[in-house]
């Protein structure tokens, strides 16, 4: 069978600090007007999430059009191969080593950080995540928090951690849409409330917040 142009059904997820901002872009959210989507996961290939997160179980997307109806992405890169991945390298379990969502934040997100390549390497059951950020739409004062400011050590981010003042040693960032931001794994970071992006990472859950 010729591989065809695939529609895959999003994974919508409800979070605290989610909104309704992808329904300007034409989506029809689950869950009526009280239901906060945080996240809606475009093309996900996971065999396992983080239980704070993705919940704990597998996250495969679903195709939605056509012959391959109902089968996962991840059994079409199994049955077409090369076709559909090209030249790219898969993840070590043979999944799609991407992860794409966009993410809406109505409230600031919490402080958060994937493992860097030092912890990566001192504890093989964790992976590296990075991440790179399109803004798709901003609300105005919107802004991001990227890296630490200058002279934080690790005793006094300890510190501001246990009194709530973490805030205060973030690097902020002001956005509006059409900007691209690249997020290293090991880098602090959170989006600030009145943010709407679109995000392509590591097809890894490993989160630390």
């Amino acid at each position: 069978m010729p591989l065809y142009p695939l529609l895959l059904a999003p994974i919508y997820k409800e979070k605290v600090w989610g909104g309704r901002g992808l329904e300007e872009f034409g989506r029809f959210l689950p869950g009526g007007s009280e239901a906060m989507i945080g996240e809606s996961w475009e093309l996900a290939d996971l065999s396992v999430t983080n239980p704070a997160g993705g919940g704990g179980e597998a996250a495969r997307s679903v195709i939605r059009n056509g012959p391959l109806s109902k089968r996962t992405f991840g059994d079409v890169i199994r049955d077409f191969g090369p076709v559909v991945t090209g030249t790219m390298k898969l993840s070590p379990d043979g999944s799609f080593p991407l992860l794409l969502k966009y993410l809406d934040a109505r409230e600031n997100l919490s402080v958060q950080v994937h493992p860097s390549e030092a912890y990566a390497a001192e504890h093989p059951d964790v992976h590296l995540k990075s991440e790179a950020w399109y803004v798709v739409a901003t609300e105005p004062g919107a802004k991001i928090y990227r890296g630490l400011v200058a002279g934080v050590d690790r005793e006094r981010f300890q510190v501001a951690a246990r009194d709530g003042s973490v805030e205060a040693l973030l690097r902020s960032e002001p956005v509006e849409p059409g900007q691209c931001i690249y997020l290293p794994s090991g880098t602090v970071h959170a989006l600030g409330g009145g943010v709407l992006v679109a995000e392509v990472q590591t097809a890894s859950d490993t989160t630390f917040r």
